[in-house]
Parts: structure tokens; sequence; C-alpha cells
């Protein structure tokens, strides 16, 4: 794998712009550019075959974890709260249908990538992966900065449009409420979902979460006219909602949540180390475990539920700041990232592999400051290049 650097493109701000990323430049709370518009990953056919393929089986193996975990009674060692414990058995055995995930992997280019965690209920970074990536391709081809022949392991767009296609035709699904923070980047997301749906079929509407209310005389959620809720896509997570006032509705209501409340389980960094208890030895993956010591002391200390490489202590080194320092803790072998030098210093690439229901569809790449992948790290775009 390469890093190649380009001139920006003369109206690049512009193109972010027109498909609604408006958080690309440097900010006080962001002091490093998000876009990373004059870099780019090179990566070889040969390449991306491996990574689909590593992917792939990957993703296989979380989805069987995640279930062992609800069917074995496991979910207490992963963070998550007694009362729902119930909900979420139902909620996998009713096979509750998932749109996307992410995959985070420690990967140079050559050899087995290694899975570092998994993000499974609110994954951002989309609308860069599926759609800005892609345009940057489209526009170096234009300008003969690429070679014929080059492309991008990138079809998110597509894999998300079948899923909500699936969701339409095949589960019914014919109206859904999209929710999620009020900040930017979290409302262009769901933005971004809601178009995909609506272009499935599936009518949308957006509240804030915030906005998602409850009443003890109904069995599902309300929107801000007191309508029932029947299918919520919530850029909200779910550690957030249980710790809330209104936590017990997770349990009772009848409102399907998309991305569905098994996902609960997939989204806690304890399936590292369930995952190595039923792969000891797994080329793909990182000795974990959630007994403090049981691994030595080179590894990497990360909170069951944290965001933005909060709280996070690499060996020899201090922990992150940030708010989930008082969670349980899983303790995961170190794996060095590549680092590639520029003027500016290193960076630090992660991987971040797509996946759409249970089919990986595509690359992300966003590249730190720091060997912890925090909220400054910048997205740049990844291309295919023959030869």
């Amino acid at each position: 794998m390469r890093r190649l650097t380009f001139a920006p493109r003369p109206n690049w701000e512009a193109r972010l712009q027109a498909v609604g990323m408006t958080w690309y430049a440097p900010a006080p709370e962001h002091p490093v550019p998000y876009w990373g518009e004059d870099a780019c990953y090179a990566l070889t056919p040969a390449q991306v075959a491996d990574l689909r393929r590593d992917s792939q089986l990957l993703t296989d193996l979380i989805l069987e974890a995640t279930g062992y975990a609800i069917e074995r009674g496991r979910l207490a060692e992963l963070g998550i709260p007694a009362f729902l414990h119930s909900a979420i058995r139902e909620s996998w055995e009713r096979d509750d249908p998932t749109v996307y995930m992410r995959l985070d992997l420690a990967w140079d280019g050559s050899g087995p990538p290694k899975l570092l965690e998994v993000n499974g209920q609110t994954p951002t970074s989309l609308l860069e992966a599926a759609v800005c990536q892609w345009h940057w391709l489209e526009d170096r081809l234009e300008a003969g900065q690429l070679p014929a022949g080059a492309a991008q392991w990138n079809t998110i767009h597509e894999g998300l449009g079948e899923q909500w296609a699936h969701l339409y035709a095949a589960r019914g699904v014919r109206q859904a409420h999209f929710s999620a923070g009020r900040n930017v980047e979290d409302i262009a997301t769901v933005t971004y979902l809601r178009e995909l749906a609506e272009a499935a079929g599936v009518r949308g509407s957006f509240l804030a979460a915030d906005e998602v209310g409850t009443n003890p005389a109904h069995p599902q959620l309300l929107d801000t006219w007191d309508l029932p809720i029947a299918h919520l896509t919530w850029l909200w997570p779910f550690e957030y909602a249980w710790e809330s006032r209104d936590a017990l509705f997770l349990a009772s209501t009848t409102t399907r949540f998309i991305e569905p409340l098994w996902k609960a389980v997939t989204s806690s960094k304890g399936l590292l180390a369930l995952l190595h208890e039923l792969n000891p030895g797994h080329r793909l993956l990182l000795p974990a475990a959630l007994t403090p010591g049981a691994l030595g002391k080179d590894v990497v200390r990360k909170p069951l539920f944290s965001r933005e490489g909060q709280n996070v202590q690499l060996p020899g080194e201090a922990v992150t700041p940030g708010d989930y320092g008082d969670l349980p803790l899983v303790e995961q072998a170190y794996a060095e990232l590549p680092a590639f030098q520029t003027e500016d210093g290193p960076r630090y690439p992660v991987m971040g592999v797509w996946v759409a229901g249970d089919e990986v569809c595509g690359l992300g790449i966003r590249e730190g400051r720091s060997r912890v992948t925090d909220n400054r790290a910048t997205f740049v775009p990844q291309v295919t290049l023959p030869g």
C-alpha cells in the first residue's frame, strides 16, 4: 500500500458541500483538516481481493460471536444491563434486519489484517466513504491525474440501497423515522440514509434524538406530534439511551430499531474477547481478554463502550482523555499501525471496511496524527491502481 499526494482539485470544497459534507475544514474543536483532499492510499487489485476476502470472514465471525453471546447468556460480561437482555434476545431471534456496520482494521497491505474493533450500531464517516471519495476518484480520472483502469473498492452506496430495498420488499418497512444528535456530521449521515431509504420506497422524516418521546400509555416511541414511531433509524448509541431517564422503554417498546437492538452486542468492545475465546490463534484476530492482566503487559486497554479514541491506553503511554473512564475494560494485544511519513509528521491509517447487511462492500481510510485514531483523524480517499 502506498500513500500518494496530489494538488487539490480546483472546486473540491463545492464538490463536498454539494453532497452535504460541510465539516471538512479545520475548526477550534478539530484543528486539522478532516477531509484529506491532497492525498490517497493506493492498493493493487490483489490487495483489494485479499482485504475483501478477509473482511468477509471477519464479518461472519463477528455475527457468529454475537449470536453466541446472546444465546449463551454472556451479555453482562459485555457491559449490557440486565433489563435489556431479554429484549436483545428477542431482537436476535426475530432476525431484526441490519443495514450497515464498519470494521476497523490494522493493515499495511501485506499479510493478514487484524481486527481492532467493530462499529456496529452508529458508524460514521459513511458519506465520506460512500460518496465523497467516489467523486474524488471520478474527478481525478477526468483530469487525467490517475491512469486508465484506476478503480476504487466502493459499492457502499449500492449495498446500502439494496438493504433498504430488502427492508421495503421483504420486511414490509414502509415508513421510518431518522434520528441523530444535534451535530452536523450525524445529521448529514442520517439524511444520507434517509435519501437511500426513500429511493427504495420507504418514506422518511427526521427528528433529533432528544425529540424522541415516550408515554407509558403507548407501546411505541413517539415523534414530536405524539404519533407512534414504527421504525427508528437512530444514530444515537444504545449505551447513551440505557443511561437516560426513559431507559426502560428500550426493553419494552414495540418500535423496531434500525440498527436493531441486538447491535448493542456487536458494539461492545468486549466482543473482541469473545471472538478470541471462540477462535484462539485466528490469523485475523488479536488476542483479547476481559480479565485484567491475562495477556501480560503489551496490551491496549479500552472501555467496553467508547468513541473517538477516548480513554484508550497504549502500552507504555498515558490514558487518552475522555468520558468513559468509569467503564470496565477489555485488554487487546497491541498491533502496530503502518506509519507513512509526511512533511507534517507521521500518519497512521486505519482501514474502515464497510458492511451492508452481512456483505462487505467497500473501504474508507482515516489517518491519525497519533497511534490512537481520534476525532482529529483525517479521512483520506483510496484507489485501486492496475499493475
